[in-house]
């Protein structure tokens, strides 16, 4: 895999998504929102890509091809992480993932990995303090299994990552 353009050991490269060109990435645009137009599709993105850094952005998985077989949307906002394991029920800064999207069911546990531990490097850099996830199903077993002891669940539909703590795992 390749992390911000480096290989990694699966043979995956990770990095930002800068090119105002979405063509490349409708594939996996089209799997992720089946019942919207392209014309829907590339002005969602185009607000994505538009916002700057400390706002939004999109990561992109490839393989050795350099062909895209993952795709995560993120934004950062304030969200109130009303748990009983999160002692401050406040507005927090946090990391929320929107979309993620895999090209192949069987990439897709290790894309999800993969492209969840980018995003820890992004939390740190923007000074959040979670990453939310969505509701974590079969697709998401690798990073279950990896940070078990740091997810908090929010009523089994969003689930919250405590940065601090996933950064020293």
């Amino acid at each position: 895999m390749v992390v911000n353009g480096k290989k990694s050991y699966t043979g995956l490269i990770i990095s930002n998504y800068d090119s105002e060109d979405i063509n490349p990435l409708l594939p996996l645009l089209s799997e992720e929102f089946p019942d919207w137009s392209i014309d829907k599709i590339k002005g969602y993105i185009g607000l994505v890509i538009k916002n700057k850094k400390d706002v939004a952005g999109i990561l992109v998985a490839k393989n050795e091809a350099y062909y895209n077989v993952g795709l995560l949307i993120y934004t950062i906002q304030q969200v109130q992480t009303k748990t009983k394991e999160i002692e401050n029920k406040g507005l927090e800064n946090c990391v929320v993932i929107e979309n993620l999207v895999a090209s192949s069911p069987i990439l897709q546990k290790q894309v999800f990995l993969l492209m969840v531990e980018e995003v820890f490097k992004i939390a740190k850099n923007t000074s959040c303090k979670f990453i939310e996830l969505p509701r974590l199903d079969s697709g998401y077993m690798l990073v279950k299994d990896k940070y078990k002891t740091k997810i908090q669940n929010v009523n089994g539909f969003r689930t919250f990552l405590k940065v601090s703590d996933v950064l020293s795992v």
